[in-house]
């Protein structure tokens, strides 16, 4: 795992949980129950906050579809909120 010239390693537990270490948890500021991305690129595994994936799709989105980004992502919200 490798953030900003940063690695750690960590083991796959029980049920394929991993346990990201306090060091990255805070870098990032993750909190307990966060939805991560996950994503393949080549042999690697990326992890993303999904929030910051979020800001990227609203930036570049930003003033095309007036008032309907707001309510997908609203709608989004309460989906995963019901998760």
């Amino acid at each position: 795992m490798t953030a900003h010239g940063k690695s750690s390693t960590v083991k796959i537990g029980k049920a394929f949980r991993v346990v990201l270490p306090a060091e990255f948890r805070e870098q990032f500021n993750l909190q307990e129950g966060e939805a991560l991305s996950v994503e393949m690129q080549g042999s690697k595994l990326v992890l993303t906050p999904l929030r910051e994936k979020q800001r990227a799709i609203q930036a570049k989105y930003a003033g095309r579809f007036p008032g309907m980004l707001e309510e997908l992502f609203a709608e989004r919200r309460a989906e995963a909120e019901r998760e």
